[in-house]
């Protein structure tokens, strides 16, 4: 219970395995939201008769936005990689 109050208090309570999960997780879900879309773009196309080199404009928002947002989730980890291995150098020294 102490975990799920640390959670939603925002104090630091992963790990670095925790992170890597989290990583992990996120690229799965970057994943799966850029094929998913890739796909409506692609149906949309072919509903209309079209070859899927003319919605090519089309896919190079979808694609930058992926990038950014994997850019900024893995900073947002380095900076939490970074406060968790302080933490630990905190405790191991006391």
């Amino acid at each position: 219970m102490t975990t799920v109050i640390n959670f939603f208090a925002l104090r630091p309570t992963f790990t670095f395995f925790g992170l890597k999960v989290v990583w992990y997780l996120y690229l799965l879900s970057a994943i799966v939201q850029v094929v998913v879309a890739a796909l409506g773009i692609s149906q949309a196309l072919a509903q209309r008769g079209m070859i899927w080199q003319a919605g090519l404009p089309s896919f190079i928002p979808l694609v930058v936005g992926a990038i950014a947002q994997i850019a900024i989730i893995r900073l947002l980890l380095e900076v939490a990689a970074i406060a968790v291995s302080s933490r630990t150098e905190q405790s191991s020294g006391r």
